[in-house]
């Protein structure tokens, strides 16, 4: 029997986790890890030398197999990310991230073509159109991962950032299919054809939603091997509508995710697939790394520097002036200029349909531009954290720089979108500052704000717009940000409330308290016994962890029904408990949208 790919396998999984060891240990990104760990084990490194131990390879030399790993790849992770995405978040803000993306992609594609015109020998004008697709596109799967790792998929920036990627990821399915055919993209029959296969798959989508997955998901809810199952057969039986339609399997595996996430069961969906999830994101990014060949001597510099200043510096830019002149302000508009600073996964796709290692003269990108390509996406995507992370820094050095703005262009020009929910009262004094406005710190505000001056401050747009309806004060701010801080005055509070889920961001926002004030009173939410104590080490008065407190509470009653052997002395206020679950379910459901 040939081993070969389950050899290969395993040593993508070793070089993943000792490179993830490492990279830990110097605190930097899983994702550069595991592109390190592809470029040595690949056909560049332990691969080129041919070296084995005990008949067993130390590298991989063969990409065949695993370009079609890293296929399946990009289209499980594409499911997960459909599964998980919650469409109608996006309702209010769909008509700028339609407007926004549309433009985006079609003015990097004109660039990149206008180059070509200008500079015809540097590079032709079938290359230019894939390599403007291929630059146009953000990765969501990137995006989604740091914005997740970070605790910001709901926030304003969050909620931004995924609309702009969702409407990419649709203009993509429309993309890619016509680039299998690019000598005949501008046939009104061909361009028919791939609206028409999209049409049936969106179709089919929307029947199989309705009529099949309900029926199969409620009954297998009870037998979780099945339930596993069913979501991982979904997933493949829109990769065969799809390969069936000759679209690539990543749309059809992201369609059948979207098809997923209308269902009342699709958090569990997820929860269920994320470890397959995970293992395909080190396959993935493994194999970028693995794929990389740096062969590209031939290609002029001046074409490389338009590829960086096109994927670094003008896309980001248009999102940041785009965001900023729709009302978001500056620090959201620059959050979300820096995390879209990257090329997306399905460009691997448009970038290996463009290019032919078995026959070059049928390929349209060249070997040196297809290395150059690759490059663009591993570094992008490499430099996504660390941009993202700087945002801060970066902000400063703008709000610095406006001073010198005329005044038709001052901040209020631009904020008008934060004009709402930037909501703090002037001369805050002995009040309640609640930082999180999540179930525990809503529900701790609903119950104060009548006795007490409260004001909550929250990252997630749609939890201030819910506190104020219900007559809480609240503000949009990041709990990290010194300004939105100050302003809340937390020197004159009468008492502090961490309700982050996020320690990094409770420990930074307490020590700017404790400065400001090392006396006021500061209560704060854990997760984790490390954190509790951490948190206390900072200051902190009193450290809440909800499932301790519900795991002692369990663990008396239990107690209790051992000692008398009575349900009585358990159950004797469940209808008054029943009651206020009711009510507090309501308020949940009208609070966060399920």
């Amino acid at each position: 029997m040939d081993f070969t790919l389950l050899i290969d396998l395993g040593l993508i999984v070793v070089a993943a986790t000792l490179f993830g060891y490492i990279a830990r240990l110097l605190k930097q990104p899983s994702l550069l890890a595991y592109i390190i760990a592809g470029i040595v084990i690949g056909p560049i490194g332990l691969g080129a030398l041919g070296y084995s131990f005990q008949g067993l390879p130390i590298g991989i030399s063969n990409m065949q197999d695993i370009r079609i790993l890293s296929e399946l790849g990009i289209a499980f992770l594409l499911f997960s990310i459909g599964v998980e995405l919650d469409i109608r978040k996006f309702f209010s803000i769909g008509k700028i991230v339609a407007i926004g993306a549309t433009v985006q992609i079609a003015i990097t594609i004109a660039i990149v073509m206008l180059f070509s015109l200008l500079f015809p020998s540097i590079i032709s004008f079938q290359q230019s159109v894939f390599l403007g697709v291929i630059l146009a596109f953000s990765s969501t799967m990137v995006v989604i991962k740091l914005l997740g790792d970070n605790y910001q998929i709901n926030t304003l920036h969050g909620r931004l950032l995924i609309g702009f990627l969702l409407v990419q990821d649709f203009l993509v399915i429309l993309a890619i299919p016509l680039l299998q055919d690019i000598g005949n993209i501008l046939v009104p029959s061909v361009f028919a054809l791939v609206l028409i296969k999209i049409v049936i798959l969106i179709a089919a989508a929307t029947l199989i939603n309705r009529h099949l997955l309900p029926r199969i998901f409620k009954f297998s809810l009870n037998y979780q091997e099945e339930f596993y199952l069913a979501a991982l057969s979904s997933c493949f039986i829109f990769i065969a509508i799809a390969i069936i339609m000759d679209l690539p399997v990543a749309i059809g595996a992201f369609v059948g995710g979207i098809a997923l996430s209308t269902l009342p069961y699709n958090t569990e969906i997820f929860n269920k697939i994320r470890g397959l999830r995970d293992f395909f994101v080190i396959i993935f990014f493994v194999s970028l790394g693995m794929q990389l060949t740096f062969s590209f001597a031939a290609i002029p510099l001046a074409l490389i520097i338009f590829i960086i200043a096109i994927v670094l510096i003008i896309k980001p830019l248009f999102y940041y002036l785009f965001t900023l002149f729709s009302g978001y302000g500056s620090r959201v508009s620059l959050m979300v200029a820096l995390a879209l600073a990257n090329v997306s996964e399905f460009s691997l796709i448009i970038a290996q349909m463009g290019f032919d290692p078995t026959n070059s003269g049928a390929s349209i990108l060249s070997e040196d531009l297809f290395s150059v390509i690759i490059l663009t996406i591993t570094i992008s995507m490499i430099l996504a954290p660390y941009l993202m992370r700087s945002h801060r820094k970066i902000n400063k050095i703008f709000e610095k720089a406006s001073i010198y703005l005329p005044k038709k262009l001052k901040r209020k020009r631009f904020c008008t979108k934060l004009s709402n929910l930037e909501n703090i009262p002037s001369k805050l004094k002995d009040h309640v500052l609640i930082l999180g406005g999540g179930t525990m710190g809503f529900n701790i505000a609903k119950a104060i704000y009548q006795h007490y001056p409260t004001l909550v401050l929250d990252q997630d747009s749609e939890v201030v717009y819910s506190c104020i309806r219900q007559g809480i004060k609240a503000s949009y701010g990041d709990a990290e940000e010194v300004d939105i801080l100050l302003k809340a005055n937390p020197k004159d509070a009468k008492l502090v409330i961490l309700a982050i889920p996020n320690i990094k961001a409770s420990l930074k926002a307490l020590d700017f308290i404790k400065k400001e004030n090392k006396n006021v009173p500061v209560f704060a939410r854990a997760h984790y016994y490390n954190d509790s104590l951490k948190l206390y080490e900072n200051g902190v008065d009193f450290v809440c962890m909800p499932h301790i407190v519900g795991g002692n509470m369990f663990l008396e009653n239990i107690g209790k029904f051992l000692d008398t052997g009575k349900l009585s002395t358990v159950i004797n206020l469940q209808d008054e408990y029943m009651k206020y679950l009711l009510e507090k379910a309501k308020e949940e459901r009208q609070h966060f949208g399920f």
